[in-house]
Order: C-alpha cells, then sequence, then structure tokens
C-alpha cells in the first residue's frame, strides 16, 4: 500500500477573534469547492521523489516524464501550459532531465528559439519503471469509491473543465 502524506483539514475548533475584528462573510471552508479541490491536489500530489532504481528523482521531472509518454513531444511552453505550470520550472526540470539523459531537446528547424522535448529510451524505460506503482496508488484511492462514484466524480471533473474552458477568452499576443 503507498503511504499518502496527510494533510490537514480545516480545525474544527474555532478560536475568537482579537476585540474589533469582525469578519461578516467567513467561508466555510467544508464547503468552499476550492480549497477542497486544493487540499485534495495536495493529498494526491506524491511529495519527495520517486525512485527509478538507485536513484529519486522530482515528482515534478516524473511528471514531465509521464506527460511526454503519454503526449509525444512538445515544446516547454506546451507542457508548461498543459501542466498548469510557468515555463521557467519547465525549464529547469528540462534541464535536468537532460543531463540525466531522460529525454533530449531538440532545436526547431523553423524557429531555432523553440525547443521540442521528447522521451530518450532511457526516460521511457524509467517511465515504465515508475508507472506501474503510480497506477496502484491511482487504484488505491479509486477503491474508495464504488463504480457510480467514480463515473459521477469524473463526470463532474468533466463539467467543471468545460466550465473553465468556457471562461477563457483567447488573447493575441499581439494586441
Amino acid at each position: 500500500m503507498v503511504k499518502l502524506v496527510q494533510f490537514p483539514m480545516p480545525p474544527k475548533r474555532i478560536r475568537k477573534f482579537p476585540k474589533g475584528v469582525t469578519v461578516r462573510h467567513a467561508l466555510d471552508l467544508d464547503q468552499y469547492l476550492p480549497y477542497r479541490a486544493f487540499m485534495l491536489t495536495l493529498n494526491l500530489a506524491y511529495r519527495g521523489k520517486v525512485k527509478v532504481g538507485n536513484v529519486g528523482i522530482p515528482v515534478r521531472d516524473w511528471r514531465i516524464l509521464s506527460f511526454l509518454a503519454s503526449c509525444g513531444p512538445h515544446t516547454n511552453s506546451e507542457i508548461a501550459d498543459a501542466m498548469g505550470l510557468d515555463q521557467a520550472t519547465i525549464s529547469r526540470a528540462v534541464k535536468s532531465l537532460v543531463k540525466s539523459g531522460l529525454i533530449e531537446a531538440r532545436r526547431s528547424k523553423r524557429d531555432r528559439r523553440k525547443l521540442l522535448v521528447m522521451l530518450t529510451q532511457k526516460g521511457a524505460d524509467a517511465h515504465d519503471e515508475i508507472a506501474p506503482d503510480r497506477k496502484k496508488f491511482a487504484l488505491e484511492i479509486e477503491a474508495c469509491l464504488n463504480p457510480q462514484e467514480r463515473q459521477a466524480l469524473f463526470n463532474a471533473f468533466d463539467k467543471i473543465d468545460k466550465f473553465f474552458a468556457e471562461q477563457r477568452i483567447e488573447h493575441d499576443e499581439w494586441e
């Protein structure tokens, strides 16, 4: 069984505010979706390092390996957009992964400023070594839900994703 990292829920004990401080619209964090989603994300995001043989790699790097294994070669900016991380973080991770031989980065022939990032065979092997444990971790989490609850959860995710997709406004960077 995968050991989960425990993150706290909001305290049930409410302390008194100092004199003169009045909060009129306090959120009920147990019922506030953004907070609950954030706490769930903390619990789902395995902390520390993932082992490849005897070597640990940062979870950030594992996520990039996983993305590249699932989606194929992409540019740093595409990876950053897909993973919700800034390009500087991706750039540092890519440098580390290139140095370790897990990925390679090729310059675009059309635009020399762009790099196409892809797995090497060593990176594919590292991914394949880690992936079964990560799948097992996901199955252990999903085991607390019956099939109908799991489907309802993924349906809810789809609806929330659609909501946010409809809220996005694309801007031309040259406007």
